[in-house]
């Protein structure tokens, strides 16, 4: 048996199959992926994620165009015999941005932090507030790319040593991180920054 790790923020989903059975929530089989073009790959992606995951296509920030834009929030607490009583809540959030290119560069991750830094995380974040709201855990803003081309060694060290980390009021708002994902379509490869190390170790169970 083979066990298929989808990773939607801190939410895992275990797919079980054989060899002979169908994955019906990615592929049919390894073989079809071999086939598969990056649009292709990107469709089988945004299934997987729209039963979490709020998804609008064609999404802009400031002219730059995503193939498509999925948010998630989960909210959690913990109450004592009544809910008037909440010892605690916890919000969690993810922002992710999917682009399908023929190669990507390193001005790529240069346009994406500059991205976060002027509109997703002060907008989408922190809904232009100067900390995140009450109960804040954590945002996780994800960038996915899908490369028909392959991509080259430069790319992928500058891929792993993408960074944007920020936390509010030291920490009692929580915190935002960015991760970034790629998926090498030519060479079949899976990669990512340090903080996309679950979602890597996921993906290479079915790429």
């Amino acid at each position: 048996m083979e066990w298929f790790l989808f990773y939607h923020a801190k939410v895992i989903t275990k797919c079980t199959v054989t060899a002979k059975k169908d994955c019906s929530i990615f592929f049919r089989s390894r073989k079809e992926l071999n086939y598969m073009t990056g649009q292709d790959f990107l469709e089988k992606l945004l299934n997987s994620y729209q039963s979490a995951f709020d998804i609008e296509r064609s999404f802009d920030i400031n002219g730059d165009m995503y193939d498509a834009y999925a948010s998630f929030n989960v909210s959690s607490a913990r109450y004592v015999l009544m809910k008037k009583a909440e010892l605690w809540r916890a919000n969690c959030y993810e922002h992710t941005f999917f682009s399908c290119k023929e190669v990507l560069t390193a001005e790529d991750f240069i346009r994406f932090k500059k991205e976060i830094t002027k509109y997703v995380e002060p907008k989408l974040v922190r809904s232009g507030e100067k900390y995140t709201q009450k109960d804040h855990m954590y945002t996780y803003i994800t960038g996915i790319f899908i490369v028909e081309e392959g991509i080259s060694g430069e790319e992928k060290k500058a891929a792993k040593k993408f960074r944007f980390f920020k936390n509010y009021l030291f920490g009692i708002r929580g915190y935002c991180e960015a991760r970034i994902l790629i998926f090498d379509m030519k060479n079949k490869k899976v990669f990512g920054n340090p903080a996309a190390r679950d979602l890597v170790k996921g993906y290479k169970k079915v790429f």
